[in-house]
């Protein structure tokens, strides 16, 4: 039972990521000055980690060998990123982060702690 409720929570973490993109309901920021590779380095690293998250909660299913090394490296992920845009550090924006968005991030860094957590019971 654990294994599906891990899974379940890798899931939703990469659902809760999915409702963050820019020009949508909740993300309104204007990321215009990210230019080039690092544009595109921050996308590359968003969508592999939504797909890994797919692959891991395979994994935890399917209670495979790399289930906990990759639940752990996914939740750092989602924590670096929760944690790296909270604190303004990147990425960089003119416009100030809205208060439902800055509570969704919490929200969302809070449930990749708990994913990191829940991983040690792999």
């Amino acid at each position: 039972m654990i294994y599906l409720f891990i899974s379940f929570m890798a899931f939703l973490n990469v659902t809760l990521l999915s409702i963050l993109v820019p020009g949508g309901p909740i993300e309104n920021r204007d990321f215009s000055g990210l230019k080039g590779i690092t544009f595109w380095g921050f996308n590359v690293f968003l969508v592999t980690l939504g797909l890994g998250t797919f692959w891991t909660s395979y994994l935890v299913l399917n209670q495979l060998p790399l289930a906990q090394m990759m639940t752990r490296i996914v939740a750092g992920g989602y924590i670096a990123v929760y944690a790296l845009d909270l604190a303004m550090i990147f990425p960089k924006s003119p416009t100030k982060m809205s208060k439902p968005l800055m509570l969704l991030e919490i929200v969302n860094l809070c449930m990749a702690v708990y994913l990191m957590i829940l991983s040690t019971q792999l």
